[in-house]
């Protein structure tokens, strides 16, 4: 699998930014506080998103916390597994039909990224 991550830069100038996850410290009038980055830049920490693995339909790539719609009516927001995969989060029927992962889902129908922005809701 590809390690990449997905963030909203903090100022709202770059939008969706790309690339690797660090954590690390800045110094402000203050002293140090905590920030997150990615691809290089300051990004809101609850946006941060793990790259599945996956692409939707239209080739995108589908990342941890995008909100996916599918053929065949499944829709949520795309959530990590602590055991090691990605699922839809709370759809009760992903659960009544035993889907247990995106991976697992792709067999049966095909997913689109309906709204990246899932974290700001």
């Amino acid at each position: 699998m590809e390690y990449k991550f997905r963030g909203f830069d903090a100022t709202g100038q770059k939008g969706w930014v790309y690339g690797d996850l660090v954590h690390n410290k800045k110094v402000t009038k203050t002293g140090l506080e905590d920030r997150v980055m990615v691809g290089g830049y300051e990004v809101v920490l609850e946006s941060v998103g793990l790259f599945t693995g996956l692409k939707d339909c239209n080739g995108e790539d589908i990342y941890e916390g995008d909100y996916l719609v599918t053929s065949v009516g499944f829709e949520g927001v795309v959530t990590y597994h602590k055991d090691g995969y990605f699922y839809i989060k709370d759809d009760p029927i992903v659960v009544a039909n035993a889907y247990t992962s995106l991976g697992e889902m792709l067999r049966y129908c095909q997913l689109k990224i309906d709204n990246k922005t899932s974290w700001a809701k």
